[in-house]
């Protein structure tokens, strides 16, 4: 037999050999549970819910509502006035409901510093600054361990601090019970103008008036805003955060003047629920709910419930 023929024989011996023996020849297989355990360990590590380019957390919102309140009094009670009964239901309810309160500074640190917020978030707000917040709100504050955000009128706190008229129909506070309510580390206060909380020689509040030009209403709204934002500072020690806009009126100039003062928000008069994120534009427009007598809180949370979409 010749070497070729030999080596021929040989190849086909061995092929034939290979072909025999794979059927003995086992290979692993995944089980449905290892397979499973595998999907999920290349998942965990992939967000889910968020689109590409989204940093992570930057979908989240948090629904803040923030209740206006301007005055307590016993009688003659309306749009803008409760009796200290209602007020005193209201705090009863949020304690009963788990609801927390919590100040600008805390939704401030929130967007920019990342800090949690407590579950069901509650703001209590309560502007003008008047005497009523100390004679009446300021006890039931204490009793139910409850924090507001406090927005005066600078020239309302002076004229009542010099003249020491403390008639609760009309009076106003003064710095020293300032300081004694701000060392309860319940109030935050907050700037709603030195003097502009009025509606004179054609302009609502510290809204721009029509045709007047964006130089004039800018130096306007600074000199005001900034001669309480110093007054406070210096009577106080705190930096006010949050600009309170009278009356609600305002409009896109409002907005970028008091954000070129250094404001981080600013509070509306517009209704509705706040969808809290960390966009930081979105504190510059706060809504709130006006708390009215015979409106109780259980009634007024569930109708703005219906504003969220």
């Amino acid at each position: 037999m010749s070497n070729k023929k030999y080596l021929c024989i040989c190849v086909i011996l061995a092929a034939t050999l290979i072909i025999l023996t794979l059927p003995l020849v086992h290979f692993p297989k995944h089980t449905k549970e290892e397979a499973t355990t595998a999907g999920a360990e290349v998942s965990a590590g992939t967000p889910t819910g968020t689109p590409a380019g989204v940093p992570a957390g930057a979908e989240e919102k948090i629904y803040l509502p923030i209740i206006m309140y301007h005055d307590i009094k016993k009688n003659n009670s309306g749009k803008d006035i409760i009796n200290p009964g209602e007020f005193e239901s209201d705090l009863k309810f949020l304690k009963e409901n788990n609801y927390t309160s919590i100040t600008m500074q805390d939704v401030i640190d929130y967007v920019y510093e990342d800090k949690p917020l407590p579950e069901n978030p509650i703001m209590i707000t309560f502007d003008d600054g008047y005497l009523t917040t100390y004679r009446y709100a300021y006890p039931l504050l204490q009793e139910y361990d409850t924090k507001i955000v406090l927005s005066i009128i600078g020239k309302s706190t002076d004229d009542f601090t010099r003249v020491g008229d403390d008639h609760l129909q009309y009076a106003h506070l003064t710095w020293p019970l300032l300081d004694e309510m701000l060392e309860s580390g319940l109030i935050e206060i907050q700037n709603h103008t030195y003097n502009l909380h009025s509606t004179r020689a054609g302009r609502v509040g510290c809204k721009q008036k029509r045709g007047e030009a964006l130089q004039d209403y800018e130096a306007v709204l600074t000199e005001d805003v900034m001669k309480l934002q110093q007054e406070i500072i210096d009577m106080t020690g705190i930096t006010p955060t949050t600009f309170t806009i009278p009356y609600g009126e305002y409009n896109d100039n409002t907005i970028e003047i008091i954000k070129k003062l250094g404001f981080q928000a600013a509070l509306t008069c517009d209704y509705g629920v706040n969808k809290i994120t960390k966009d930081k534009k979105t504190l510059y427009h706060l809504k709130r709910i006006c708390r009215s007598h015979n409106y109780p809180m259980s009634e007024l949370l569930e109708d703005v419930k219906k504003t969220i979409r």
